[in-house]
Order: C-alpha cells, then sequence, then structure tokens
C-alpha cells in the first residue's frame, strides 16, 4: 500500500523521538476525554448548575497543558498549520475578535475559552506532527479509533440495559433518554449527541487507517462497531452526516478501499438501527409530526441568537458568555444557539464572525481539494455544527474538534487526493 506523503523509513530520523512524544500526549488526550470527571471551579450568578455557566476542569485539562506547554518548546510542529494567505488572514481576525469582545465583557468564562481555543490550535499542531511519522500515526490514529470502539460498545450495553451503571469515572449517573423502546446510549459523556461527536472523530481515525492499511481487517471491524455505536445515540444531524460519508465513498472515483469503508458503515448503521429497539421509527415519526417539535425548537434558538447579535451587534455579549447573556436578559431556557455562525455572532460581534467565515471558507476549500478521503472525516462533523452545541462549546467537545481538524488535514494531505 502506498505510504503518505512525508512519511518513510525513520531510522535515524532526528524527528523521531520528538514524535513520540507528541503521539503520547494526543493518545493520553484522547483516552482522558471521555472520563466522566469533571468540577466546576467558577459559576456566572445564579449558573452554579449550568454547565454553560461554568468554568468546568476535568482530567483531560492535564493533558492539554502539558500538550500545550510541549508545543511551544518545539517550532517544528508548527510548519505548515496556516499554510494559505486567507487561513492566516481569517485566523488573525478571529483572533481579535476574540480578544476585541473579552476586552469588552471581560469574564472567567471568556477567559477559559481563550485558553482552551489556544490548547486546541496546539493540540491540531501536536497531532499533525505525530501523523507525520509512521509508527507514531499508526498510534494516534489506533488511540483515537480505539478509545472510540470502547465507547461504543459502552454505549450499547446502556442501550441494551436501559439504563447506566452510574460508575465513574466509567460513566456519568442518571436516566437514559427513551426513544420508543429503546434508549440512546451515551458512553463515559453526559449526553448521546456528545457520545455522537466522539464516535464520528473515532470514525475518522478508522477511515484513515483503512486508507494506507496492509491489513484492512482491524479497521473496517472498528469503523462497524462505531458506525453501530452511532446508531444507538438516535442523533439525525449524526444519521445525515453518516448517509453524507457514504455518498461520498459510493462515488469516489478511485475506488480502492472506500468501497470497503461504506460497506463497514452500512453494515454498523444497519446492526446499530435494528438491534436495540425502534428508536429510530419513533424518531422518524416525531420528525414527521408537525406538533411533536420536529425541529427540536432550532428556530426558536436562532431567533435567541438573533435577538443577542441585535443588543451588541459589534463587539458580542463576550466569549463563552452566551448562556450567560441570556440569563442576565431574562430568557426562558437559556440555551445555546445550536449553531456555529449564530453563537459565534452573538459572542464575538462582527469582528470575530469574519475571522469564523473566512476560516470556515479555508476550511471547505481543503476539503474540496483534498478529495474524497477529506470530505468523508469531515462532513460527518457537518451536522452537529449547524444543529448541536457541543463541538464548540464544551470543553469536550472543543478538544475532541481540535483532533477532528487535525485528522481532516491529514486526510486533505494524503496521496491520490
Amino acid at each position: 500500500s502506498a505510504a503518505p506523503v512525508g512519511l518513510g523509513p525513520q531510522a535515524g530520523d532526528p524527528a523521531d523521538q520528538e514524535r513520540r512524544i507528541a503521539a503520547g500526549l494526543v493518545a493520553a488526550l484522547v483516552v482522558t476525554l471521555p472520563l466522566a470527571i469533571a468540577e466546576p471551579v467558577w459559576s456566572s450568578p445564579g449558573g452554579a448548575d449550568d454547565w454553560n455557566r461554568s468554568v468546568i476542569v476535568s482530567l483531560f485539562d492535564v493533558v492539554l497543558v502539558a500538550t500545550a506547554a510541549w508545543s511551544l518548546l518545539h517550532r517544528p510542529v508548527w510548519t505548515g498549520l496556516l499554510r494559505t494567505r486567507l487561513s492566516r488572514l481569517a485566523a488573525a481576525i478571529y483572533a481579535a475578535g476574540v480578544g476585541v469582545a473579552l476586552v469588552a465583557h471581560p469574564s472567567w468564562l471568556g477567559l477559559a475559552l481563550a485558553l482552551r481555543l489556544g490548547a486546541g490550535l496546539a493540540v491540531v499542531a501536536v497531532a499533525g506532527f505525530a501523523l507525520r511519522g509512521s509508527s507514531t500515526r499508526t498510534l494516534v490514529l489506533g488511540a483515537v479509533a480505539g478509545v472510540g470502539v470502547a465507547q461504543a460498545v459502552l454505549g450499547m450495553v446502556q442501550s441494551a440495559r436501559g439504563e447506566a451503571f452510574g460508575i465513574q469515572p466509567l460513566e456519568f449517573t442518571g436516566p437514559l433518554y427513551p426513544f420508543g423502546s429503546s434508549f440512546a446510549g451515551r458512553g463515559g459523556l453526559a449526553h448521546p449527541y456528545h457520545l455522537a461527536v466522539l464516535l464520528l472523530v473515532a470514525e475518522g481515525a478508522a477511515l484513515l487507517g483503512l486508507r494506507h492499511a496492509s491489513r484492512r481487517a482491524p479497521w473496517l471491524a472498528a469503523l462497524v462497531v462505531i458506525a453501530a455505536g452511532i446508531g444507538v445515540t438516535y442523533t439525525r444531524a449524526g444519521l445525515l452526516g453518516q448517509l453524507a460519508l457514504l455518498a461520498v465513498a459510493l462515488l469516489a472515483r478511485r475506488a480502492g478501499p472506500t468501497r470497503w469503508a461504506a460497506g463497514a458503515v452500512a453494515l454498523g448503521l444497519l446492526l446499530g438501527g435494528v438491534a436495540f429497539g425502534d428508536g429510530w421509527t419513533a424518531k422518524a415519526d416525531a420528525t414527521t409530526d408537525v406538533d411533536a417539535n420536529p425541529t427540536s425548537s432550532r428556530a426558536e434558538r436562532l431567533r435567541e441568537a438573533e435577538e443577542l447579535v441585535r443588543d451588541e451587534p459589534l463587539v458580542g455579549v463576550g466569549p463563552g458568555r452566551y448562556v450567560t447573556a441570556q440569563a442576565e436578559l431574562g430568557g426562558d431556557e437559556n440555551l445555546p444557539a445550536h449553531n456555529l455562525v449564530a453563537h459565534e455572532a452573538a459572542e464575538l460581534g462582527v469582528l470575530g464572525t469574519i475571522g469564523l467565515l473566512g476560516l470556515l471558507a479555508a476550511l471547505v476549500r481543503r476539503c474540496v481539494r483534498g478529495g474524497a478521503w477529506a470530505l468523508m472525516v469531515a462532513l460527518p462533523m457537518a451536522g452537529f455544527l449547524g444543529l448541536d452545541a457541543f463541538p464548540y462549546v464544551f470543553p469536550v467537545g472543543l478538544a475532541l474538534s481540535a483532533v477532528w481538524l487535525a485528522l481532516v488535514r491529514d486526510a486533505a494531505d494524503g496521496v491520490n487526493p
């Protein structure tokens, strides 16, 4: 099988040891991400019971700090991170938007978010550096996919039992969401949709492992299990992303392993969809019933975001302060916007929104030029960026998004794009 660009024998490579450290940091991060350990250390007034209004510290934050510190001492990991003029300009504008909004509305929430964004950028750089070595690439992809398999199995066991074990740090306590005769598994995370995001990142790692593997069976097996796990989260955004992945895989000009990947994902979705009750039938009925809130109040979320934008159009309500600002205005539900652009526009104002749109344009351009594999890794996240809040609001989601971006970057850099 062909080796990705930049990979080859590492004997005598002076960067080999650094890559091993980088791979170890990324592996440690993904292993600690789903552990049910989270401690609020500060909350805005009245928000002690709301994670959207609290600064949360978890075990994986120790790894994040170590990763960011190590990256600052090893400048080669940053090479090629922002390659185009568009990405560099958009990143600068976005950073300026975050800074301006934070100065205009200072808060511990904003400072925590800014630090997490910086740490996330370090994760993208460090993971990309590790993926450029042949052995360390296998370690990183194997760790991400392996964690996904473990969490998928846990989610399916929870769904089959109809309840969580409640054993920390394996999982959080509390009931599971019912859908018809089914229960949505959530693994070690706080919500089934959070598990779905973790699984689609793991799915991307398994896809990249399959892409150049001489032994396809382990990666195909991982794809089946991960897709089955996505099936028991009962997320429509997740299902749409899987359908987009299958379409790209089947329409790719160079068949190769993309057909094998499509078959494994389809098999997993089928198993997860039919073996744990009628949850998807119930979800479909709710989607087509106009009296059953088929959009899960997404339109209401966008209206709330529009009100916040009108209230502070220039500098926003401050990074990390979206839900806090809602509460200060006397909001009823006080939830994130469930749309990346609307949420960022409300928090960061005009400057931050321009930077965000530029970054999204650079990402789309990179994926389109990267071809089928880049699109297969990237597209499943699109639904969660447009219809959910986890990937860009919650600390675990931000860290997972960083790993996802590193995988997208790697997919776009591979051979035969």
